[in-house]
């Protein structure tokens, strides 16, 4: 079990979207998730390039890298959106969910971005909502 956003969880999600084979793109791209918390921002960027994807966390300062789309949300629509208990069509309605960037490159993607999300999948079933290792651990 890996705790939702925790350095631990972010390497899986690497691991699972370097194993796929059909996430690779001729015009590289970044999404962005941003998670604006009460103990600071978190979050992570997926990038995809002619080698297919990866997934690192928020590097902030002069060694960013600027995403193309970021998503800034706040922890509790972040861990309902990783779930599937909440669309993100809805979180944006409801102004849970903001988009920067250029938003027009996740219609333009929309097939590689699904790939992505199945290959995801098995993260998704083994990551435990944000907090819970540490209340677990005392």
């Amino acid at each position: 079990m890996v705790e939702f956003l925790s350095d631990a969880w972010i390497a899986r999600l690497d691991a699972a979207a370097r194993a796929v084979d059909d996430l690779g793109t001729d015009t590289p791209f970044a999404v962005e998730t941003l998670v604006h918390g009460s103990e600071g921002d978190s979050g992570y960027q997926v990038r995809f390039g002619p080698d297919g994807a990866s997934v690192t966390g928020l590097v902030t300062g002069p060694a960013a890298s600027a995403a193309d789309i970021v998503l800034v949300t706040d922890p509790a629509t972040a861990w309902a959106l990783h779930q599937g208990a909440m669309r993100a069509q809805d979180a944006f309605a409801r102004g849970a969910l903001k988009l920067r960037g250029r938003p027009e490159l996740l219609g333009a993607h929309a097939e590689l971005l699904s790939a992505l999300e199945r290959a995801l999948a098995p993260v998704r079933e083994e990551t435990t909502p944000p907090g819970t290792m540490l209340r677990d651990a005392r």
